[in-house]
């Protein structure tokens, strides 16, 4: 019956986007009356699903009608209804119920493997009662084996804080291990085994961090003899060389006395989420774009992890539903004789009559048994949903399985696919896709595009091994260019060096106080004035310039910001403390700034009725919170429309707007075109931006400044962003983890310190008087690291 209801919900995208809908929102909130009425909404919208049965519909339809008056028993019927749909896949957590459905498949002689389901978390006290609730479920008798992911033991995984995260996983880690190795359980057969723990998978970016991890806690001292375990995901092309390198690590450990590891292979069940954040990373997709190709990997791990050689010391746990691959694997089994180093692992409530087939050829079965308890269902609403997008998708074997008949033309197709997948593998691209690496010498010319061809520029990828080593060399280049070494900046005004003495300024470090990291000179009244008699001069012509001259340089200017990436963070992290994770989206901006810009002038210059002519002098007056992104952006575009510019930088970033300089001026923007003159705001800026020879002021900072700006020169062309303070609204239908972790990034990212920034959390009532969710988000910050 479920089965056809699948088969028939698979044929309508629209029932399928309203179980998801359902799913995802039927358990939100804890107030029936606030569930009746989302429910109520999805059905009027999205109208009754046809896949259900006819009672079932007949049922949704009253819900539909009346649900909303009598919202305490029509809503928990209707939970109820979908948890009962749901118990076969995922179990109860509760113990009691657990422990008796354990009991129950164990006298079946069916092993199961339990996923305590959760999303990653977000403090450390939570990290810490998962831990303890995984050691507390290795005590009970019935459990044999634990999946654990590292993201739900440590609340604070960074891909750029690599060595930090190892050293505090494998600690955690160690601890669990060893509870395995001292408990014990005793199969339907009587034989006693230690218990297990295997390490799921999960983002691509934790790949190479709970390898490492997995490796290096077993390695510990008395950890010799621990039996575990390891999934990979086939899906991923770097996966069958990580599979390579830990079989040479575990062949090692074997030969030197200790136990054999296991790998589960499996082909991967994350892809959609993958998918969007290489989309809005702009980085390549991290697993195969192809079916086929993860299907033909998945066989080339699975026949390298069978060769007698390699199964000795890493046992293979086959992780699939697909029968022809399971036949295979069965086939390589017999013939290499390694059947005491292979299990085949499957889904617990997924096609159980395979699972029935299965066992009447092989003996050893794992289940795979996601579980939760009854209040905390709401943690099974991504594995459903995960589970639902996988199953459906038209290439998974499981959607064709229970309507499949053998020699059928369905049959005929999926077998000659299965086939086409070997012809694949020698052709198979094995490595990562995602392969950036910021210590690549770039050239020196830039390309530039056009408005049409404009993309966004990629952020530095941190889950690469040789973007985090890039990373730590950025931080101990910049750590010790201070004091003595700290860089001096020269003044320039209408392009020549000033030599006369003038009063010089400290650039600090705000995270290490005292420290200086730069030193430069301070303009005064008659620099300033000299400045902007050459900026309204302009003896380099760039007004004349024609549009396709101007974006020309700023391609170059673009290319420059990519090579010299690595200085504007460090100057960014020295003068103002912006953490490389923040400072590195800044650059990509800029460049993107400066790209567009030049991109839309030229767009403005072809229009025939348009006449476009530049304004004259601009005044970029930027904030010191992000000095990257917006000083160029303000610079960027007023050269981009053919305007000579004077930038003011933020008294407390000077050293990170003089890098942002030399990137124009290398570039080939004159210097008397962008002048770079750091003043004081109260005396030189006010004098600068008063002035009747600047026709624009760009300016990002207070309300009160910018009011000021006016009251002086009350016909100046300002165009400013001044500041503001954000409200965040949660209601009662938000998924509440999620919710805290973006309030907490948008209040305390950048240290708070931008417009943009949470000030105010603007709660329904049902989740203001939740505990949970004040203790979550209180743990959340709580556990934040502020140095």
């Amino acid at each position: 019956r479920q089965q056809h209801e699948l088969e028939r919900m698979m044929n309508s995208d629209t029932d399928k986007a309203t179980l998801i809908q359902m799913t995802d929102q039927a358990f939100r909130s804890h107030r029936s009356a606030r569930a009746a009425e989302q429910l109520t909404h999805i059905l009027d919208v999205q109208g009754v699903p046809r896949f259900f049965s006819a009672f079932e519909r007949a049922m949704l339809m009253g819900f539909q009608s009346f649900g909303r008056y009598l919202p305490g028993v029509s809503v928990t019927l209707v939970k109820d209804r979908m948890r009962a749909e749901t118990a076969n896949v995922i179990l109860p957590a509760e113990a009691e119920l657990l422990q008796q459905h354990l009991a129950d498949r164990r006298e079946q002689g069916v092993r199961m493997n339990v996923n305590y389901l959760g999303e990653a978390l977000l403090g450390e006290e939570d990290a810490q009662r998962r831990l303890e609730s995984y050691l507390a479920a290795l005590q009970l008798p019935e459990i044999e084996v634990i999946s654990v992911k590292i993201s739900t033991i440590y609340s604070q995984i960074m891909s750029i804080a690599h060595q930090r995260a190892v050293q505090i996983l494998c600690d955690r880690m160690e601890l669990l291990y060893r509870a395995s190795a001292r408990a014990e359980f005793t199969r339907a057969d009587g034989q006693v085994v230690p218990k297990f723990v295997y390490l799921d998978m999960e983002e691509y970016r934790d790949l190479r961090i709970t390898v490492e991890i997995f490796m290096a806690t077993l390695d510990r001292p008395g950890l010799k003899h621990v039996n575990a375990g390891i999934a990979l995901q086939a899906y991923l092309p770097d996966s069958a060389a990580v599979q390579e390198e830990i079989t040479q690590w575990a062949k090692a450990r074997v030969a030197d006395g200790g136990a054999p590891v296991t790998i589960r292979i499996v082909k991967g069940a994350n892809m959609e989420m993958e998918r969007v954040e290489a989309s809005i990373e702009r980085w390549p997709q991290a697993p195969f774009s192809e079916k086929a190709d993860t299907d033909a990997n998945y066989k080339l791990m699975v026949e390298y992890g069978l060769r007698p050689e390699n199964a000795a010391a890493v046992h293979i746990g086959v992780a699939s539903h697909n029968l022809f691959d399971i036949s295979y694997a069965l086939v390589l089994t017999a013939e290499r004789r390694v059947g005491d180093h292979v299990q085949f692992e499957m889904l617990e409530g997924m096609a159980n009559h395979q699972r029935r087939a299965l066992s009447e050829m092989a003996s050893n079965i794992l289940l795979y048994a996601p579980a939760t308890r009854r209040e905390d269902f709401v943690n099974a609403i991504g594995y459903l949903i995960r589970r639902l997008d996988e199953n459906t998708g038209p290439d998974n074997f499981l959607r064709h399985t229970f309507k499949l008949v053998v020699d059928s033309d369905e049959w005929i197709g999926l077998e000659r696919d299965f086939v086409r997948c070997f012809e694949r593998i020698d052709g198979l691209f094995l490595g990562a896709r995602r392969s950036q690496d910021r210590r690549e010498i770039l050239p020196e010319k830039g390309q530039g595009c056009d408005a049409a061809s404009f993309v966004n520029e990629p952020d530095t990828d941190f889950a690469l091994a040789q973007n985090v080593a890039w990373a730590e060399d950025l931080i101990s280049t910049w750590q010790t260019r201070c004091g003595l070494d700290a860089p001096s900046i020269p003044l320039y005004v209408a392009g020549a060096p000033v030599t006369e003495e003038r009063s010089e300024r400290q650039c600090l470090d705000p995270s290490r106080p005292g420290v200086v990291v730069g030193r430069y000179t301070q303009a005064n009244r008659d620099d300033i004035d000299r400045a902007l008699a050459c900026a309204v001069e302009d003896p380099a012509g760039w007004r004349a310039m024609s549009h396709e001259a101007r974006a020309s340089v700023l391609a170059d200017v673009a290319q420059q910001l990519r090579i010299h990436r690595g200085d504007l963070m460090g100057a960014a992290l020295a003068d103002g403390g912006k953490l490389l994770t923040e400072s590195d989206p800044e650059v990509s901006e800029a460049i993107d700034f400066v790209e567009y810009y030049a991109a839309t002038a030229q767009v403005f210059g072809d229009m025939p009725t348009v006449d476009v002519t530049p304004k004259g002098v601009v005044v970029v007056v930027p904030p010191w919170n992000f000095p990257v992104a917006i000083p160029c952006g303000g610079v960027a575009a007023a050269l981009a429309a053919g305007n000579t510019v004077i930038l003011k930088p933020a008294s407390n970033t000077v050293l990170v707007a003089w890098e942002l300089c030399k990137c124009f001026w290398r570039a080939g923007v004159p210097r008397e075109v962008l002048q770079f003159v750091p003043c004081s705001g109260a005396v030189g800026g006010a004098h600068l931006v008063a002035s009747e020879l600047v026709d624009v002021v760009i300016l990002t900072g207070g309300t009160d400044t910018a009011l000021r700006m006016l009251d002086g020169r009350p016909e100046m062309t300002l165009l400013a962003e001044t500041g503001g303070k954000n409200a965040t609204i949660v209601t009662a239908m938000a998924d509440r983890e999620q919710a805290i972790a973006h309030v907490l990034q948008s209040a305390f990212g950048h240290g708070g310190q931008k417009c943009s920034a949470t000030s105010l959390l603007i709660l329904e009532e049902e989740i203001y008087n939740d505990p949970l969710f004040r203790e979550t988000l209180c743990d959340a910050a709580a556990s934040m690291k502020v140095g």
